[in-house]
């Protein structure tokens, strides 16, 4: 397991996004961000994050969802095997 945790508590502002906190993850946990994030800097199109566990991508504003108090996030990486 790269991040070394199954789970991190996240103190975010009042007003941050789904994005916001995937950023901050990898503030957290440098070690993910060669395996999230692009050449562009930008997160993988297949790194998964559900928002109470809804597919972020599947909400109207997306990853720019605001965040609220409580809300728990989900980082899915992609799994690969043979």
């Amino acid at each position: 397991m790269l991040a070394g945790k199954s789970s991190l508590s996240l103190a975010m502002e009042n007003g941050q996004s789904v994005l916001d906190a995937f950023f901050r993850v990898l503030e957290m946990v440098p070690a993910l961000k060669p395996h999230w994030l692009g050449q562009d800097g930008q997160p993988q199109v297949f790194v998964h994050v559900f928002l109470n566990g809804n597919d972020a991508a599947t909400l109207a504003d997306g990853m720019q969802t605001k965040l609220h108090d409580g809300d728990c996030l989900d980082f899915i990486p992609p799994v690969a095997g043979g």
